[in-house]
């Protein structure tokens, strides 16, 4: 079995809305069949994320600005990993941009 890479230009991608006010995301990678996968999410100020649920579990790294989860505050090349079945509901006071891989879709709660 011979394993393909995959490289998405993130910059030449649209920006595209989420059902959160001031929350929009760029869609780097999505299997189908198993649900991974990996995104940008860019947060203005003040914006939050719908309280959700990762039943396969989350990692993300904060790229810029800073990011509010579960009480703490996360800055600029902080690395996160929830584990499967988590649920948050993650904000930006200050705005941030973030990488973030899931092995399976959210869950909104």
């Amino acid at each position: 079995m011979s394993a393909k890479s995959v490289f998405v230009d993130g910059a030449a991608l649209e920006w595209r809305p989420t059902p959160c006010a001031g929350v929009r995301w760029k869609k780097l990678y999505f299997d189908a069949a198993s649900g991974e996968s990996a995104v940008l999410l860019e947060f203005a100020p003040g914006a939050a994320y719908d309280a959700h649920r990762h039943p396969g579990g989350e990692t993300y790294l904060v790229l810029a600005g800073e990011l509010e989860d579960g009480g703490q505050r996360y800055g600029a090349h902080t690395y996160v990993r929830h584990a499967a079945g988590s649920a948050h509901r993650p904000s930006s006071p200050s705005g941030a941009l973030v990488f973030v891989t899931l092995p399976r879709p959210i869950e909104t709660l």
